[in-house]
C-alpha cells in the first residue's frame, strides 16, 4: 500500500470521531432549540417596573406573547418560581396571545417579575423582568382630637412666692357684676361613613353612539351603532387609540354585543341589522372577517372554543367555532334571546319575551333555569358559581345558584334595570339603570343595594347595554351622551 493512501486512511480514522461528536452536538442543539431554533417575544404590557404595590393587594400582570408558530402556554415567575400558567385554548397555539395574570404578594421589598411563552414546537421566550415593590398598608388617619380640646395652655410665668397647699379659687365677681356665663364650644359632629362606592375616573368622548363593551388584555373594545366601527381605547391611559371598521356598509344599526375570545385571540362584534358578526384580529384589524349568523344578532358570550351568538328576532341561539370561524345553528330558546353570560363552558340566556332563562352547556341541550317571566335581559357570572340576571318588566335581579339552577334571591330596584357586570375579586355587582342614569353598586352575596353613582346619558330603548369591568375598573357605554364612563372600584373593600 502506498505512502498516500496509508496518509488518507489516517485522515478519514481521525475525521470519523469529530463527524459523530459534531452529529450528537447537532442535535443536542437541536433539542435545546427546537425546530427552526425559534422563540415567542414576550412583553410584560403592565404594570410598569419599580412602582410600589400593597402587600396582599390583587396585582393584575399583563402581558403579550407573539409568535410565527402560534403560543400555546404563557407562564408567570415570581423570584424565578413558577406562579401560575394559562394554557392557549387552541391546539395549535395562537398569536398574539394576551392574558392577565394575578399575583398576589405576601411579603415586603422587591419583588423580580418574568413572563415566559412557548411555541408549538416546545421553544421558550422570556420576557425582560420587571421589579415590584411591595409596601405595607399606608398608615391610618391621626388620632381625632379630644371634642372641644383646644391648643395647649400657655404657661405665663409669675413671680415667686409662698405656695398655698390648696387649690387657689378665683376671685369673687365685683358686687353688681354677674358672674361670668361660659359657654362650652358645640361638639364636633363627625357623620357616620357612607358606603363605599366607584369613583368615576373620566368620561372618554367616541364617535357616534356606543353600545356593547369588551375587554381583554390592556385593551377596552366599545362597539358603535350607528357606524361600522369599534373604538380602541388603551385602559392604561384611557385613550382612544383607534378605530376599527367591522367590515359592513348599507345599514341603519351595526354594533350591538361584543366579546374578546381570549382562546382565539379575535374579537366578535354583533352586526345587529346586517345579521353577521364580524370576527377581527387585533394583529390584521383591517381584514375583519364576515361570518353569517340568525336575524338580529344581539348578545355574545365566549364559553369554551365557541362564541355564542343570541339572534333575538328568530327567537334562536347559535354559535361560533372559534378554531375555525364556523356558524352552527344550535336551540330555540322560546323568545328574543338577549345579553349572555358565560359560566366555564356553558351560557346563561336571558329571554326578554315570555320565557325562562336558559343553560346551554357544551352539548348544546337547554336547560330551563328560574320562574317563566317576560323581561329577562342581561345576564353575569361570578366566581362563586353564581348568576345574576337582570328583569326589565319585573324591575328585579334575579341571583341564580349554579350548582343546582335554583333561583337563591330576588331583589327589586328601584329603577328599571338593564345591563349587569360582575367584580370576581371584590363580589360587586353593577347594574345600569338607563332610564335614570345611574349605575347601581350591589353586594353580590347579599343582594343589598351599596349606592349608586351618576353616569353619563343612556337611552331607555338601545341604552343600558354596554358594560364591562376589567379589574377593578368598571367600563359603561353611555348611548345618548356618545362617550363611555370609567370607574374605579379599587378603593373598596
Amino acid at each position: 500500500m502506498s505512502m498516500e493512501v496509508r496518509g488518507h486512511k489516517r485522515a478519514l480514522l481521525l475525521l470519523v470521531p469529530l463527524l459523530v461528536a459534531g452529529m450528537i452536538l447537532a442535535c443536542d442543539l437541536g433539542g435545546l432549540l427546537g425546530r427552526g431554533g425559534a422563540v415567542p417575544n414576550v412583553v410584560i404590557n403592565a404594570p410598569p417596573s419599580n412602582i410600589e404595590v400593597r402587600l396582599g393587594e390583587e396585582i393584575p400582570i399583563r402581558s403579550t406573547a407573539t409568535d410565527a408558530t402560534g403560543v400555546t402556554k404563557i407562564e408567570l415567575w415570581v423570584n424565578e418560581a413558577l406562579y401560575t400558567s394559562e394554557i392557549s385554548a387552541v391546539a395549535q397555539g395562537q398569536s398574539p396571545f394576551s392574558v392577565v395574570q394575578n399575583w398576589t404578594p405576601q411579603a415586603l421589598g422587591s419583588h423580580k417579575i418574568v413572563v415566559r411563552a412557548y411555541n408549538a414546537a416546545g421553544n421558550m421566550g422570556e420576557s425582560a423582568s420587571i421589579t415590584l415593590v411591595v409596601v405595607s398598608e399606608p398608615p391610618g388617619p391621626p388620632a381625632t382630637p379630644t371634642e372641644g380640646a383646644g391648643p395647649p395652655p400657655t404657661v405665663t410665668p409669675t413671680q415667686p412666692g409662698p405656695v398655698s397647699p390648696t387649690a387657689t379659687q378665683p376671685p369673687p365677681p365685683a358686687t353688681g357684676t354677674p358672674p361670668p356665663t361660659h359657654t362650652p364650644p358645640p361638639p364636633t359632629h363627625t357623620p357616620p361613613p357612607g358606603p363605599c362606592l366607584p369613583s368615576v375616573v373620566t368620561t372618554i368622548g367616541l364617535v357616534g353612539h356606543p353600545k356593547g363593551v369588551a375587554t381583554h388584555g390592556n385593551r377596552v373594545y366599545v362597539g358603535l351603532h350607528d357606524v361600522p366601527s369599534v373604538a380602541v381605547i388603551n385602559a392604561d391611559t384611557n385613550g382612544v387609540l383607534t378605530y376599527w371598521d367591522t367590515g359592513v356598509s348599507g345599514q341603519t344599526r351595526y354594533a350591538n354585543g361584543l366579546v374578546f375570545h381570549p382562546g382565539a385571540g379575535r374579537l366578535y362584534v354583533a352586526n345587529r341589522n346586517n345579521n353577521s358578526v364580524s370576527s377581527i384580529d387585533p394583529a390584521a384589524p383591517a381584514s375583519a372577517n364576515l361570518i353569517t349568523v340568525g336575524s338580529q344578532p344581539f348578545g355574545l358570550a365566549a364559553a369554551g372554543q365557541y362564541v355564542y351568538v343570541a339572534n333575538f328576532a328568530d327567537n334562536r341561539v347559535g354559535r361560533i367555532d372559534t378554531s375555525s370561524d364556523t356558524y352552527f345553528s344550535l336551540i330555540d330558546v322560546f323568545y328574543q334571546p338577549a345579553l349572555l353570560g358565560s359560566l366555564g363552558q356553558d351560557v346563561f340566556v336571558p329571554t326578554n319575551g315570555p320565557g325562562r332563562i336558559i343553560r346551554i352547556p357544551p352539548s348544546g341541550s337547554p336547560i330551563a333555569v328560574g320562574p317563566d317571566k317576560e323581561g329577562y335581559f342581561a345576564a353575569a357570572v361570578n366566581a362563586n358559581q353564581r348568576v345574576f340576571v337582570t328583569n326589565r318588566k319585573t324591575d328585579e335581579v334575579i341571583k341564580i345558584n349554579a350548582n343546582n339552577n335554583s333561583v337563591q334571591d330576588t331583589v327589586s330596584m328601584p329603577h328599571t334595570p338593564y345591563g349587569i357586570a360582575v367584580n370576581l375579586s371584590k363580589n360587586r355587582v353593577y347594574v345600569v339603570a338607563a332610564g335614570a342614569n345611574l349605575l347601581y353598586v350591589l353586594d353580590g352575596a347579599t343582594l343589598q343595594t351599596r349606592g349608586t353613582v351618576p353616569i353619563g346619558a343612556q337611552d331607555a330603548t338601545e341604552g343600558g347595554q354596554g358594560i364591562a369591568v376589567l379589574g377593578n375598573k368598571i367600563y359603561v357605554s353611555n348611548y345618548q351622551g356618545s362617550s363611555l364612563t370609567v370607574l374605579d372600584d379599587s378603593a373598596c373593600p
